[in-house]
């Protein structure tokens, strides 16, 4: 498993934040690899419910999202696949002065036999981090932008 927490500061309130994180419509406007979510319910996201996202290149197009805990304006937390790769996804968000901490903690798993800690160490680990940091950089430019 390759674990790792990323941060950002965004001058926009937590409710901001959360709708920008959590309303489909929204996602598809800062998340440039998203084309749509295929099946989310009007209230998404709620414990037990299971969304596909589809995106627009790589080898595997279609993220599945199984939200675990959901706290509106606090936490989110999904369990992610996509092709044979799992992440364990947790976005925090935390008032300060200007607005809130947009904080992303991933657990990344590749359960291949053998190379399997090779591939999360090697790219699969640095790789997701890298997009988490771009995709928290997306949102905080959506939410500041966006009343």
């Amino acid at each position: 498993m390759y674990r790792f927490t990323v941060s950002t500061d965004v001058e926009a309130a937590p409710a901001r934040v959360w709708r920008a994180l959590c309303d489909p419509a929204e996602v598809v406007l800062w998340d440039t690899g998203v084309e749509e979510a295929i099946d989310a319910p009007d209230d998404y996201p709620q414990p037990g419910q299971h969304v596909r996202w589809r995106y627009s290149n790589g080898p595997f197009r279609i993220l599945n999202d199984r939200p675990q805990e959901v706290s509106p304006d606090k936490r989110l937390r999904s369990l992610l696949t996509v092709g044979p790769f799992r992440f364990d996804e947790t976005y925090t968000l935390d008032e300060n002065g200007l607005g809130c901490r947009l904080t992303a903690e991933m657990d990344v798993t590749a359960p291949l036999p053998v190379l399997g800690f090779l591939i999360e160490r090697a790219y699969l680990g640095p790789s997701t981090k890298n997009t988490v940091e771009a995709s928290l950089g997306a949102i905080k430019r959506h939410c500041e932008a966006a009343p």
